[in-house]
């Protein structure tokens, strides 16, 4: 209890020195108020007990047919490392830019067994085409199709229902195509270099959309531990994948019981709220909307919204 009761005061110091522009704020009242998805009372519960993030495990495998630079020409390998140490790498490089939850993989002390989610991924095609434009110039179109699985370690459950495959694309639209000049040969020397970095976006990419979609599935929770009007304080801050700005949906749910384990019923969204004051384990929020007839209170929870997560910064 201890670790809790710290928290807990830390929360009430936050909210008695917040300024007074977030007390002043002007609050929306509204009708309805939209709930995010993918809120987990399992996870959030591993907040509250343990104060800390989720841990995500990941690895990418082996190509279809066993050979680990199958889809990509041989140039592509004085680029980038595309074995599956190096495509691990730099999938785990790529996602840990969110900073929304702890990321490890084969070069850390963490195993597989001591995260919370794994992550498998898998390079399913690599294509690159030339198309025709204006004046005999062709511009290259390149793609990577990546295929994404997602497992809860601790109940054997997929978080995606099955695998999700994303595509990272270039060449789709003016300043972002690999050209070639009338004249020029993809065999050139020169032009190899710049198709190979075509596909070095493209693959990167791909691992950007890959790392939103488990972004969107794995993010930040926060519990409501005091309210002083259109203030409150949660118990959630750097560490657990808060930053300052960031908008929630504060919600409020009765919990029931699947299995051996509590789950949240149907979650009602109360109010959304806005973060300037983040901490590490704690952070001070103030109401920007709330519904007419009813009022936050300690017994809540709060999630990011999607528009916050459209905010993170991934390259």
């Amino acid at each position: 209890m201890k670790p809790l009761l710290t928290k807990v005061l830390l929360a009430l110091a936050m909210v008695a020195t917040l300024p007074s522009c977030a007390v002043a704020q002007k609050v929306e009242v509204v009708s309805s108020l939209v709930m995010p998805p993918s809120a987990d009372y399992g996870r959030l519960n591993k907040l509250r007990t343990e104060g800390r993030m989720t841990k995500v495990y990941v690895d990418m495998l082996r190509t279809a047919d066993g050979a680990d630079k199958a889809h990509f020409p041989p140039e592509m390998a004085q680029l980038v490392d595309i074995t599956p140490l190096g495509l691990t790498r730099l999938f785990t490089d790529t996602i840990l830019k969110s900073r929304r939850f702890e990321v490890y993989d084969l070069r850390s002390t963490v195993t597989a067994e001591q995260a919370d989610v794994m992550i498998d991924a898998q390079i399913i095609a690599a294509n690159q085409e030339f198309k025709p434009l204006e004046g005999g110039v062709q511009a290259a179109h390149t793609s990577v199709l990546l295929s994404v699985q997602m497992k809860d370690i601790y109940t054997g459950k997929y978080l995606l229902g099955t695998a999700v495959q994303v595509e990272g694309r270039t060449g789709l639209v003016s300043g972002d195509r690999a050209v070639l000049m009338p004249g020029e040969s993809p065999s050139d020397p020169a032009i190899r270099n710049k198709l190979m970095i075509d596909y070095q976006r493209a693959l990167r990419r791909a691992f950007v959309l890959a790392g939103q979609r488990i972004e969107g599935i794995l993010r930040p929770q926060g519990v409501v531990t005091v309210v002083d009007g259109n203030d409150m304080a949660l118990m959630g801050g750097q560490q657990h994948g808060f930053q300052d700005g960031d908008e929630l949906i504060v919600f409020r749910s009765k919990l029931i019981t699947v299995g051996d384990s509590e789950k949240f019923g149907i979650t009602k969204p109360i109010a959304l709220v806005r973060c300037t004051g983040v901490g590490t384990e704690t952070s001070q929020c103030a109401v920007v909307r709330k519904l007419a007839d009813v009022q936050p209170s300690e017994t809540d929870f709060a999630i990011i919204t999607d528009a916050s997560l459209r905010k993170t910064r991934w390259e």
